[in-house]
C-alpha cells in the first residue's frame, strides 16, 4: 500500500508540474484554448502510456508495485481527463 501512495503521490505532482507548464507557455487567451487542450491531451496519454510500460515491466518482478503503476495509470487518466477539459474551459 506504501508503494501505491508514493507511485501514486508522484504522478498526481507531475500532472500538476507540466499541466502549470502547458498553462504558462500557451497563455490564457481564448484563441489558445483548443492548442492548450490538444497539448494537454497527448501529454496525459504520454503519461498514461508510460504508467502502462511501467506496469507490464514491473509486474514480472514485483506484483503489487506492478499493480501500483496500473492503478496509478488509471487516476491519471481520470483525473488528466479533468485536466484536459479544463484547460480548455479556462
Amino acid at each position: 500500500m506504501r508503494s501505491l501512495k508514493t507511485i501514486a503521490g508522484i504522478n498526481l505532482v507531475l500532472i500538476l508540474v507540466y499541466s502549470a507548464l502547458i498553462r504558462l507557455v500557451y497563455g490564457a487567451g481564448s484563441n489558445t484554448s483548443l492548442s492548450r487542450m490538444i497539448v494537454s491531451a497527448y501529454a496525459i496519454a504520454l503519461h498514461i502510456l508510460i504508467c502502462l510500460v511501467l506496469a507490464g515491466v514491473y509486474f514480472n518482478k514485483n506484483k503489487d508495485i506492478g499493480k501500483s503503476w496500473l492503478l496509478s495509470a488509471g487516476i491519471v487518466l481520470v483525473i488528466g481527463f479533468s485536466v484536459c477539459l479544463g484547460n480548455a474551459s479556462l
